[in-house]
């Protein structure tokens, strides 16, 4: 699938995209931050940059701001033990392992990926008309197809990467808001 080949070629890219950075606000930024002047950028492209380097770094990017929002979730108290991952990305084997390397949690696909919004919302409606009895059914329904676990040598490039991902975005609002005044 095309997934598999930008996955297969952003897997040929070093963790960290040898120094790219991607800030992924192509339409603005919401959750948690709410910026609709946020523009997304890559941040240390040179000309020794590749096209894997680019891929992964896009990858990176928008795992990176998926952070923010599982950190503001587990800032609320909310305690989370394992992502599961539904949609055409989440085919790409290679986006589970970065997610579970970034969020240093289990990253568990699901069987059904296109389907899996649609089987949700009826079994929310399952459940509201008694139909079934709690939210546990969508296990048969939709079970997990595979589980990655992170890997600690990725680990402790993310644990590098995420405050540099936080301090540019933090030094680029004063621009982005410049720039949305054009």
């Amino acid at each position: 699938s095309a997934y598999e080949l930008l996955n297969a070629l952003a897997a040929t890219s070093p963790p960290g995209a040898q120094g790219l950075l991607y800030l992924p606000y192509l339409l603005g930024e919401r959750s948690p931050r709410w910026n609709p002047s946020a523009r997304g950028c890559f941040i240390g492209l040179t000309v020794r940059h590749t096209r894997a380097d680019l891929f992964r770094a896009v990858l990176e990017g928008v795992t990176m701001n998926l952070r923010v929002i599982l950190k503001a979730l587990t800032r609320q108290g909310i305690e989370i033990a394992s992502m599961r991952v539904i949609g055409g990305g989440a085919q790409g084997r290679f986006w589970n392992q970065l997610m579970a390397d970034m969020y240093d949690l289990p990253v568990k696909r699901l069987s059904y990926l296109e389907e899996a919004t649609s089987m949700g919302a009826a079994v929310t409606g399952g459940v509201g008309i008694g139909l079934y009895r709690n939210f546990s059914i969508i296990e048969q329904i939709n079970p997990v197809a595979h589980t990655v676990t992170p890997d600690p040598t990725a680990q402790t490039a993310y644990q590098q990467l995420y405050p540099l991902f936080e301090a540019t975005y933090e030094a680029l609002v004063p621009i982005f808001d410049q720039l949305a005044e054009l």
